[in-house]
């Protein structure tokens, strides 16, 4: 009997070989250099506006989450393109990469950049929070006109980069303006608002006025 009660300790403490068995991990594959190239082509605009390097931009880890489904990741080359864009506009201008996936990308909205009457109705409320905010802040008097354009990126919630124009009442002059407007959980604030600058190569280095909040 004490045989037995010693022969079921040990069945009980050893594990067996294939509870300890581990795959080896898998070696990385080396870069070809055309994929090289357009790495180092793609640093300059990533290194300016403070976007991580290399393979910390998209990790699997982050994939897994995003759920990309059948659309294919985005190329170097297209990265690229979409970090200059977002650091020369601020996020406003940004090309429609629809036919591909990055978790976390500023996307266009509107089928084909066209609004539908829900958000053009949305938007220009929130356009007509930030340019009263504008007018409030900087003693102005304009009026909305209509919604231009707007892109989307999911922040704890959605940032809306809405470019609107507006009239001056006093001067009957027509500005384009450019506000971001955080949608998050309960709540929408307007981050920022400006005049959309005259020269492309400085829209995502001006400093943005900082708006109010309210209640959704």
């Amino acid at each position: 009997m004490a045989m037995a009660a010693a022969t079921a300790e040990r069945d009980v403490l050893v594990p067996s070989l294939e509870e300890k068995h581990e795959d080896p991990p898998k070696k990385k594959q080396k870069k070809t250099d055309e994929e090289k190239q357009e790495e180092k082509e793609d640093v300059p605009y990533r290194e300016k506006a403070g976007i991580p390097l290399d393979d910390e931009l998209i990790s699997d880890d982050d994939d897994d989450d995003c759920f990309p489904g059948e659309l294919p990741e985005m190329t170097r080359a297209e990265l690229a393109l979409y970090h200059q864009q977002v650091y020369e506009s601020g996020g406003f201008d940004v090309d429609d990469f629809s036919h591909s996936f990055a978790c976390g990308r500023i996307e266009t909205m509107g089928f084909g950049g066209v609004l539908n009457d829900a958000d053009k109705k949305k938007l220009g409320e929130y356009s007509m929070e930030a340019i009263h905010k504008y007018n409030t802040d900087e003693k102005k008097n304009f009026k909305f006109k209509e919604v231009v354009k707007a892109n989307v990126q999911p922040v704890e919630g959605v940032m809306y980069y809405i470019t609107f124009k507006a009239e001056d009442a006093s001067t009957a002059t027509i500005e384009t303006f450019q506000t971001k407007v955080w949608r998050g959980i309960g709540f929408v604030e307007v981050t920022s608002i400006r005049v959309k600058p005259i020269s492309i190569s400085k829209q995502g280095n001006e400093d943005l006025a900082i708006c109010c909040s309210r209640s959704s």
